[in-house]
């Protein structure tokens, strides 16, 4: 065999296994909350032995803690155990074209304080920058139990995930200027990850919201763009780059109008809020104002509504021929409209997909009262950082 086809094959060091072995254990207590050593040794396959090594680790390193008698299985009592998630911090952040929102959350997922702040393109990039350090800054500063261990940040697309930075913000020049992994690491000395928000939402969604331990689920960030999230049996799918999913860049018209990417017809352009906002006119500058029409029986507002989630359907008909789903979740901007948006998408899919793949799918609206993006953020950072507990995560903060 010539040097030109070998492949670099990689093996598993013991210690490779033993940190698997610990991502995994806290993975399951943090699934189920206050759990007993068996039911995870039961959950996760490893001998009791395995269990109590790493449970007796953890609770040494501060990252399990004891809660007492619980009751189990055929009524046989034992100690409980759960994750100290409260000392171990994560910011969350989400950008998008006209906000910054910044949240604090521990291994749980719970919310300790949220800021959000609106900007202006035409301010520019940086000075949008030097805001959200502000609120990171502040956010910390708040903090008084354990430490802030990492940052995690949803942001739109076309993302070089890889390389920490925006490829493209169409509607706000300048962020593919901004090394903003690199800016925000170096200024505050912990990980940070960056995420598309279209994936951070599904990967919160798969986390948090109601759906299956297995399948494909398609989370769309339908608002200022359109984007979506490929998560497959909990694991986002990113491609090479970290761009897959930049659906509002599918052209569904070849001949149609130039899109910012210098593609041409590209999905957004015909069902993202600022395309619709646009197509409706100044009197009509937010989607809240769209949803208030809405309610009062506007034909005209109902129309461009419907003309909008009609393209997005449509363009969501490739991608279930494509990824084959078991769930699609609509959220972001655009699911403000509710069942005007469900509905059509629906129809759209229902009558353009094989009925054996319809039958199979569910469609869904991501529930408005939470931002799913910003916990994808924080989702994104704590599932790294629970792939290598020992590395980020030990010693507890004091």
């Amino acid at each position: 065999m010539s040097s030109t086809t070998l492949r670099t094959l990689s093996g598993t060091n013991l210690e490779d296994v033993q940190e698997m072995n610990r991502s995994l254990v806290m993975r399951l207590v943090r699934k189920n909350q206050i759990c007993s050593r068996a039911e995870i040794a039961e959950a996760s396959g490893l001998k009791q032995s395995t269990i109590t090594n790493i449970i007796n680790e953890m609770i040494n390193w501060g990252l399990i803690v004891e809660t007492g008698m619980i009751e189990g299985k055929k009524g046989r009592r034992s100690i409980g155990i759960k994750l100290n998630s409260e000392y171990y911090k994560i910011i969350g952040i989400r950008l998008t074209r006209t906000s910054i929102s910044v949240g604090m959350y521990d291994l749980d997922g719970t919310e300790y304080g949220l800021q959000k702040l609106t900007i202006n393109p035409g301010e520019g990039s940086a000075i949008a920058f030097k805001k959200m350090k502000d609120l990171i800054t502040e956010a910390i500063s708040t903090n008084t139990v354990g430490k802030v261990y990492a940052i995690g940040m949803a942001t739109p697309g076309p993302l070089f995930r890889n390389e920490g930075r925006i490829a493209l913000m169409s509607n706000f020049p300048g962020w593919e200027k901004i090394n903003i992994q690199e800016e925000l690491t170096r200024e505050y000395e912990i990980p940070v990850y960056l995420e598309h928000d279209a994936k951070a939402g599904g990967m919160a969604h798969w986390w948090f919201g109601d759906h299956q331990d297995h399948g494909v689920l398609i989370f769309v960030t339908a608002g200022q763009g359109v984007g979506a999230g490929i998560v497959v049996d909990g694991t986002v799918y990113r491609g090479s780059l970290g761009m897959a999913g930049e659906i509002g860049h599918m052209s569904i018209d070849y001949k149609g109008p130039k899109c910012e990417c210098g593609h041409n017809g590209c999905l957004e352009l015909y069902c993202s809020t600022s395309s619709l906002l646009r197509v409706l006119g100044n009197e009509y500058p937010s989607i809240q104002a769209v949803c208030q029409a809405l309610e009062a029986g506007n034909s005209i507002v109902e129309e461009a509504v419907q003309k909008a989630a009609w393209f997005l359907g449509f363009g969501l008909v490739n991608v279930v021929n494509v990824y084959n789903p078991s769930q699609i979740v609509l959220g972001d901007e655009f699911a403000a409209v509710g069942d005007r948006l469900l509905h059509t998408v629906s129809e759209v899919i229902q009558q353009h997909v094989l009925p054996d793949v319809w039958n199979r799918l569910e469609i869904k609206l991501a529930p408005p009262e939470k931002d799913f993006m910003l916990v994808g953020a924080a989702t994104i950072a704590i599932d790294n950082l629970l792939n290598q507990p020992s590395v980020h995560l030990w010693p507890k903060a004091e």
